[in-house]
């Protein structure tokens, strides 16, 4: 299984899906999985990405980004920003953009996402920058993602983080890349996914393959 990069979000979501679709393992009665899928992609604009604006949730979109920038109330019953921690125990990002401004190397720039010992442990797990040719990279680690209903909204979130630490460094995001423990979809989504899918059959995948750059 070849790991691909695409210029748009909403690519990268329909190559996924395909791939955990056609793919994925049955697990439990309840999903298909593909175990430790990795994509990437250049950019994440809701509004203008056709894909997203044809079969993805804007109101999952606008929740997604309560449970990562607020702690405002929101669907999925949880938040991520009081979850975050930086390399110097700051929630907002700063840290990050600090020390890449002083260790333009540095390899020390993740955040880290954990839970408070309840049991429940948060889908994406680590979020690391790094300033490489020119230009930021971000690289994400998630225990599982729900490919069809959640991958796209937690991207644009990490997009998003992406964009405002890169804007403090004054260059631009260059590339996210998701990669994913448990990559699944649930069987109560497939004949959703499926005529996602059937508008699309016959398309080839345009993406070009992931590699260290």
């Amino acid at each position: 299984m070849t790991d691909l990069r695409y210029p748009t979000l909403g690519e990268t979501w329909l190559d996924l899906v395909r791939r955990v679709f056609h793919s994925g393992e049955v697990i439990g009665g309840e999903t298909r999985e593909v175990v430790c899928a990795a994509a990437a992609f250049e950019k994440a604009d809701f509004e203008t990405d056709p894909l997203l604006r044809r079969f993805a949730s804007s109101r999952h979109v606008q929740e997604m980004r309560k449970v990562f920038f607020s702690d405002e109330p929101n669907q999925f019953g949880h938040s991520y920003a009081s979850m975050i921690t930086g390399p110097l125990g700051r929630r907002d990002l700063s840290d990050v953009a600090d020390l890449l401004t002083s260790e333009p190397d540095s390899k020390r720039a993740l955040v880290s996402l954990t839970g408070t010992g309840n049991g429940k442990v948060p889908c994406l797990n680590a979020i690391h920058f790094l300033r490489r040719s020119g230009g930021l990279r971000v690289v994400y680690f998630a225990r599982g993602q729900d490919i069809y209903r959640k991958f796209y909204a937690d991207a644009v979130c990490v997009h998003e983080m992406g964009r405002r630490v890169a804007s403090c460094l004054g260059i631009p995001l260059n590339l996210v890349t998701g990669i994913i423990s448990s990559a699944h979809i649930y069987l109560a989504d497939l004949p959703e996914i499926e005529a996602m899918l059937a508008e699309y059959e016959g398309v080839p995948a345009s993406g070009t393959a992931l590699d260290g750059e």
